[in-house]
């Protein structure tokens, strides 16, 4: 079996800020979950849907505050490690393991809500692409100002795959990508799961002896 060699770079900007929307919102969010408030989220159930052959993957973040902040910052996502299966190609190990290479930019508080990674993605994407550096490009971005991007990315005849929260999601670019893969269950409790939890902790409470204070969940 055959996977194309894939480049992944994440809008940090986006994805941490939808993330704490959602979790604001009352989402439940998963406890392994790698957060830095307002900075980085991730967490490793993201690759785990796909066989990806992952050749890099590239975090691109802000980050308000003075330089120690932005070498910490770099520092903890430079420490998370990413992994994927490629149980199925032939002569090869059956997982790949690498760590995040990050790019940390340094705001003023006066502009914390404003993104100032894109034009930085948009040059990377732009230059892979161009370079013949993967096969397939993924972009991790609910953020509508890509979709010119994406479609270049297509244009150029690499793969493209874009992955999102359901959060604040430009919903025009799911159609312009290959795949789109939404990331909600990889961050949050899905309500199937709340259910089941619910029903053990029933069923732990009829079965609990006398005098328990087991109680179920209302």
């Amino acid at each position: 079996m055959s996977i194309n060699k894939t480049l992944i770079f994440v809008d940090g900007e986006n994805l941490v800020c939808r993330y704490q929307e959602m979790v604001a919102a009352g989402r439940i969010p998963r406890p392994d979950n790698i957060h830095i408030k307002d900075c980085f989220v991730w967490n490793p159930r993201i690759l785990k849907k796909h066989y990806w052959h992952i050749k890099r993957l590239a975090y691109y973040t802000s980050v308000v505050g003075d330089d120690d902040k932005v070498k910490s910052v770099r520092e903890q996502i430079a420490g998370t490690m990413w992994e994927c299966d490629l149980s199925d190609l032939e002569d090869t190990a059956n997982c790949k393991r690498g760590q995040m290479i990050p790019f940390v930019r340094k705001k003023s508080a006066r502009s914390r809500k404003e993104s100032i990674c894109d034009i930085a993605i948009a040059v990377d994407v732009m230059r892979a692409c161009y370079r013949d550096h993967a096969e397939t490009i993924w972009i991790c971005s609910g953020d509508g100002d890509f979709a010119q991007l994406i479609e270049e990315v297509v244009h150029s005849g690499k793969e493209a795959y874009l992955g999102a929260v359901s959060s604040g999601l430009n919903p025009e670019l799911k159609y312009l990508v290959d795949e789109f893969l939404l990331l909600d269950d990889a961050f949050f409790v899905t309500d199937a799961e709340v259910d089941n939890a619910k029903l053990v902790l029933d069923a732990e409470a009829i079965n609990a002896p006398t005098g328990s204070s087991l109680k179920p969940l209302d």
